[in-house]
């Protein structure tokens, strides 16, 4: 995995702390910490050794209730990967405590460090990628995932916002009935970070939103955060949706997911990231209305 340093190398002394109080638990779980991988005002991750064998050592940082409930989910997700596994290759867990995770480390790069893509990628890398995806959605777990979004509640909110006008709100209701409403399961949030490439193995990490969507949801997921940098991907997921017949339901996920983009990145601390990632939205609001076939 990539981004690591030195864990005796912190001088924020916020994440100082963070690291101390990581160590303390780590230690009592008999994980001797290696390298930090990354660190987020929710929660800061790093690799190490337990039994001699590599781990991911996460700890919760924040009291949200937001993100606490994310992490119970979490854990709620990896337990049942015990006896109820995706068929994809995804960590296991080794225990956990009130704010620490112990988590198998799986081999692989990251896609990309950030959110967003800044750079094109390899067909070969984009199809192994979408076909990893594609085995995600057909999982049939023994106890069906949770249904994280309610589709009518949210093009209602999305609409009463002004994040859609009233012409897209009119199609993506139509195209919400076009799609029947049948859910599949789906990783959630498969952003570049959260995708390991290890030769010509995907692996997929952080599944703290695994549920039930419209189909279509991680593709759409991944071209809201890729489409502006990496055109080889975008034009094969659009391919993919209209060839697998789930475009309407494509549209719609990629719709609200643009919605929640915008509004995740007007509440970041103006500076270079908020504009440069809020003028690529705005050109991404083009490609929405092309997929809703309006104007």
């Amino acid at each position: 995995m990539t981004s690591s340093t030195d864990p005796d190398r912190l001088a924020d002394p916020a994440v100082e702390d963070d690291w101390t109080e990581l160590r303390h638990r780590a230690d009592r779980a008999g994980v001797r910490l290696t390298a930090r991988l990354h660190h987020t005002d929710k929660a800061i991750v790093a690799a190490g050794i337990r039994d001699g064998a590599p781990v991911v050592a996460k700890l919760c940082t924040t009291d949200d209730a937001y993100w606490v409930a994310r992490r119970d989910q979490e854990l709620a997700v990896y337990r049942r990967f015990d006896t109820d596994p995706p068929p994809v290759p995804a960590p296991r867990l080794l225990g956990y405590d009130d704010r620490l995770t112990v988590l198998t480390q799986l081999p692989g790069e990251r896609l990309h460090d950030h959110r967003h893509l800044n750079t094109d990628l390899p067909s070969a890398a984009v199809d192994r990628l979408l076909d990893t995806l594609d085995r995600v959605a057909a999982w049939q777990p023994q106890l069906p995932l949770p249904d994280p979004v309610d589709y009518p509640a949210r093009l209602a909110d999305e609409h009463d916002t002004g994040l859609l006008d009233d012409t897209e709100h009119t199609a993506l209701a139509q195209m919400l009935t076009r799609s029947g409403g049948h859910l599949v399961g789906a990783h959630g949030d498969p952003l570049p970070a959260n995708v390991l490439l290890d030769r010509g193995t995907v692996s997929l990490v952080d599944w703290e939103h695994a549920g039930r969507y419209l189909p279509g949801w991680d593709l759409a997921v991944l071209y809201t955060v890729g489409a502006h940098a990496a055109p080889t991907l975008a034009h094969a997921i659009t391919d993919r949706a209209a060839a697998t017949g789930i475009d309407a339901a494509f549209a719609v996920n990629a719709a609200l997911l643009y919605c929640r983009e915008v509004r995740m990145h007007r509440a970041l601390p103006h500076g270079a990231v908020r504009t440069d990632r809020l003028a690529a939205l705005h050109l991404h609001h083009d490609r929405v209305r092309a997929l809703l076939r309006v104007t």
